[in-house]
């Protein structure tokens, strides 16, 4: 929870909570600008920086350096494809690694490590930009 709420983080967080699918900043000040908002990026940045150390927001980045921000604390742990033509990110239903009970302290250097939480990003071509 931010500690100062303004009318623009308060409509950022009610976007990145509607929305089905994580979006760029650009695509957040898209957003905004629908409800006649317009903070600069760096503002955006702030919010979103903030929202991260909070575990508020997830931040998914593509092989081309965007960054995509999700909101976490309403969908269940789940994973994602990101297309390195378009650089779109699509969510994944669920964690396969959870479904298919993938022991991930069996992939670890040693037993003294410890996994607390993962990421799993499958990277490739979306079906839009495979019929190009």
């Amino acid at each position: 929870m931010l500690h100062r709420k303004t009318i623009v983080s308060t409509k950022l967080i009610t976007i990145l909570k509607d929305s089905h699918q994580p979006l760029s900043v650009n695509q957040l000040i898209t957003e905004l600008r629908k409800h006649q908002l317009t903070p600069n990026k760096t503002t955006i940045y702030r919010i979103l920086e903030k929202l991260k150390k909070n575990q508020e927001v997830i931040e998914i980045k593509t092989s081309h350096g965007t960054a995509y921000y999700e909101y976490a604390t309403h969908q269940p742990h789940h994973d994602h494809f990101i297309c390195n033509s378009c650089d779109v990110v699509y969510c994944l239903d669920q964690c396969h690694l959870e479904t298919n009970k993938i022991n991930t302290q069996a992939l670890l250097p040693n037993k003294n490590f410890i996994v607390q939480s993962h990421e799993f990003n499958l990277h490739g071509i979306c079906a839009s930009c495979a019929t190009n």
